[in-house]
């Protein structure tokens, strides 16, 4: 018997097949294209990633077989944020936004106006920012908003209906949305109403049923077993958001084993037995995942995606031989790594990248040095703010593609000022197959199959000094920029003044 995990992210569809214990005996990848079709908007092409889901099942599920090991039931990981409008067939009628698109800018202005960005917080458990569903539902745009939009499904639920799965979608992808109401574990009636105050469609357009991740919401269909090449009735389990599944792939636990995932955003997730207090005004993110249950979140937009813009940028294909040929030695630069808004910390969308330090003897390996750095330094920053915010952070296990360069794990951890243990495989995968098999009742959510877990990277001793200094210069650098920054942002937001209007 094997359960399988399908891991909806936004550089990639992945699939793992896991063992009655837990183990990955099958595994598939595929990657996935982000199209930029307005300035600002970035999305993918649902049908797509359907598409790549079955194949990939499909591999995986087949490779199973062939070791006696059936597939039992199916469970997603998916992007946070990215919705997609279906029609009453479940069919995708235009791409999803993905978290970094940022057309929802004047509606969730308009909301801190209405509501103010304490009362989402509360609500929600998420800060007022643009990257959340709500604010790109609302927005008017007919391209997005099709008049046949019979529902807006998550990757995850759009999948899982397609399939034969009842419309669910698990407590964790429902808060990305920022229409949930983490308290009473359903949709925000309050959120729903001041939106439509300016996007009445938005009462008229149902949304998935919420459920705990890890419980049964259906049965894959005849027509989707003979594609997927599973037997039939095949369980559909409620993932998870993609960090809190690799919390739970990892081995996360409350108080003492947190994740770091290393992808195309960068994210550090805790785990609290209740809602974590003395949250509130920040911009980190909470929602439970299961009863008495709770992740807590922060990091940045775009940290694999501004590693892969400097990679594009210097014109080498082999990523990892570039990455492992930067300086032995700390470079006298800094990168501000907000490509796509500030991190949590300031939670700040008019945040830009900088590369601060720049001479003529600069060298290559120096810049990718800095590169690398940079995710090491906001993780240092969000571990200082977790620990006065009082939500303890303990051992941290290094996930995603980040994870797997020793070299790179090693700079990182220099640069946070904190130990790295890398846990082997896909974490986020591995975390949905775990809540497959707990729909099941094959695993049991309190005592999961460990996973394996390579060699701890720690601070370089001879760079403590030199890192704590330049980590206290990173976040001074935000704050001298900030400034400037919005300057910046003057021209576009110029650009989008008649699409804010439209909305009042």
């Amino acid at each position: 018997m094997s359960t399988v995990g399908v891991d909806l992210g936004t550089s990639g569809v992945r699939a793992v097949a896991c063992d009655c214990e837990g183990q990955q005996i099958a595994a598939a990848a595929d990657k996935t294209s982000l199209e930029r079709p307005r300035e600002g908007w970035v999305v993918v092409d649902a049908e797509a990633v359907l598409h790549s889901a079955e194949s990939l099942v499909a591999a995986v599920a087949a490779e199973a077989a062939d070791r006696g090991d059936h597939v039992r039931a199916i469970a997603f990981s998916s992007q946070g944020e990215a919705v997609v409008p279906v029609d009453r067939q479940g069919r995708a009628l235009s791409p999803a936004p993905v978290g970094m698109d940022a057309r929802g800018e004047p509606a969730a202005r308009a909301m801190a106006e209405r509501l103010g960005s304490e009362r989402v917080q509360q609500i929600t458990g998420q800060p007022l920012n643009r990257m959340f569903s709500i604010y790109k539902i609302a927005v008017g745009d007919a391209a997005w908003r099709p008049p046949a939009a019979n529902a807006y499904r998550a990757l995850s639920d759009f999948v899982a209906t397609r399939w034969g799965a009842a419309p669910a979608i698990d407590w964790t992808c429902a808060a990305r949305t920022g229409l949930f109401d983490i308290e009473a574990a359903t949709w925000s009636a309050e959120m729903i109403a001041t939106a439509a105050i300016d996007a009445p469609w938005m009462r008229d357009v149902p949304f998935s049923e919420c459920v705990p991740s890890g419980t049964p919401i259906g049965t894959v269909s005849t027509e989707a077993a003979e594609r997927l090449g599973v037997p039939r009735a095949t369980a559909l389990v409620a993932g998870a958001h993609d960090q809190a599944a690799s919390f739970i792939g990892a081995g996360g636990t409350a108080g003492s084993v947190s994740t770091f995932a290393l992808g195309s955003s960068d994210c550090l997730t805790v785990e609290t037995t209740q809602r974590p207090a003395g949250i509130a005004g920040t911009g980190f993110a909470t929602y439970p995942w299961r009863s008495a249950r709770w992740l807590t979140l922060a990091g940045t937009a775009a940290g694999g995606w501004t590693l892969d813009w400097y990679i594009a940028l210097t014109g080498i294909a082999d990523a990892d031989a570039l990455l492992s040929e930067s300086s032995p030695e700390p470079p006298p630069i800094i990168v501000l790594p907000y490509f796509a808004g500030s991190g949590t910390l300031d939670n700040d969308p008019t945040g830009r990248g900088a590369v601060i330090g720049l001479t003529l003897d600069l060298s290559r390996a120096q810049l990718t040095r800095a590169f690398l750095e940079a995710a090491g330094y906001e993780l240092g920053s969000i571990v200082a703010a977790f620990t006065a915010a009082g939500l303890r952070v303990g051992q941290v296990r290094a996930v995603g593609a980040g994870a797997n360069n020793p070299i790179t794990l090693g700079i990182r951890a220099s640069a946070a000022g904190v130990p790295l243990t890398p846990a082997i495989g896909n974490a986020s995968a591995r975390g949905a197959a775990l809540l497959a098999g707990a729909g099941i009742g094959l695993f049991d959510l309190d005592n999961l199959p460990p996973i394996a877990l390579g060699a701890i990277a720690r601070p370089e001793p001879t760079t403590v000094d030199w890192y704590n200094q330049q980590r206290q210069t990173y976040r001074d650098l935000y704050r001298v920029l900030k400034p400037f920054n919005q300057r910046f942002d003057v021209r576009r937001r110029s650009e989008i003044a008649p699409h804010a209007r439209s909305l009042n």
